[in-house]
């Protein structure tokens, strides 16, 4: 593994931050409509954020679990179709798509499953989601599934992961972020299964969400849980890592515009806008 030396943001305040009055999760950012959309983790709420404007979307319920760290990751599609995680904490983890208006949990997915990241195929129609479960030692039984968004089937594309929390697909690969190995992973498709999978960067510090950036490369947020020191880093495919940013701030989702990252901060309802 390659690294480049980081710029260090600590505190916060030297940042570009978007306030939001949430605890910030998953991020998506709508090209077409210049919108980045969050999930908020505490409330349920999807919120929009367009022209310094935020609007409520839609409230997803936490089916009588847990109100807390509720909602994961955010996909959007050209046509501006939402699709949200719900963690579910083992008992009701599901998918929801949010169109015109209403919300509707897509069909053929275990609700025993932990469900966190997802990105969607324009090509496929398609998404790509992490799923994993908990036992007394800790997660385990990770895997990644792709839901074809026509037919509803959900199909496991690849498993044997621990924690998997963050997915993305550039072309015919999946880059995927395990944090309990403190790994991510490059997993090449062929007809939608995984054929060779392979570590991208490891000893990091625990990886979590990832968005693609560009054809060959993508963004990762990372936090040392022993430091409290959070950091983006840019991986490519070809295994070169750059630090973006590191500061004391725990990072969650990730999204881009290609010319800028947005990064939820947990805690103190944030959205840090990065150079890239």
């Amino acid at each position: 593994m390659t690294s480049s030396s980081a710029r260090a943001y600590d505190p916060v305040e030297d940042l570009h931050t978007i306030h939001v009055p949430a605890d910030p999760n998953g991020l998506a950012y709508d090209r077409h409509g210049d919108t980045l959309y969050l999930a908020d983790g505490d409330t349920g709420d999807v919120l929009a954020i367009d022209q310094g404007r935020r609007r409520r979307i839609a409230t997803i319920d936490d089916a009588g679990m847990v109100a807390a760290n509720r909602l994961g990751g955010l996909a959007v599609t050209p046509d501006g179709t939402l699709y949200v995680a719900r963690l579910g904490h083992g008992h009701a983890g599901a998918i929801f798509r949010i169109a015109n208006g209403e919300v509707t949990p897509l069909a053929q997915l275990s609700p025993l499953a932990w469900r966190l990241g997802v990105t969607y195929d324009a090509a496929e129609h398609a998404l790509y989601a992490t799923e994993y479960h908990k036992a007394a030692t800790g997660p385990c039984d990770g895997a990644i599934v792709r839901i074809d968004l026509v037919t509803g089937d959900v199909v496991p594309v690849i498993d044997g992961l621990q924690k998997p929390v963050g997915v993305a697909k550039l072309g015919s690969t999946l880059v995927v972020t395990d944090s309990r190995r403190r790994v991510v992973y490059r997993v090449e498709l062929v007809a939608g299964r995984a054929v060779v999978c392979t570590p991208l960067a490891t000893g990091l510090d625990r990886p979590d969400s990832v968005a693609a950036c560009g054809p060959d490369s993508v963004l990762v947020t990372t936090y040392a849980p022993e430091t409290g020191m959070g950091s983006v880093r840019q991986i490519w495919l070809h295994g070169l890592v750059r630090t973006i940013a590191r500061g004391a701030w725990e990072p969650r989702g990730i999204a881009t515009d290609g010319e800028r990252a947005f990064v939820a901060v947990r805690g103190g309802g944030r959205v840090l806008v990065l150079p890239i």
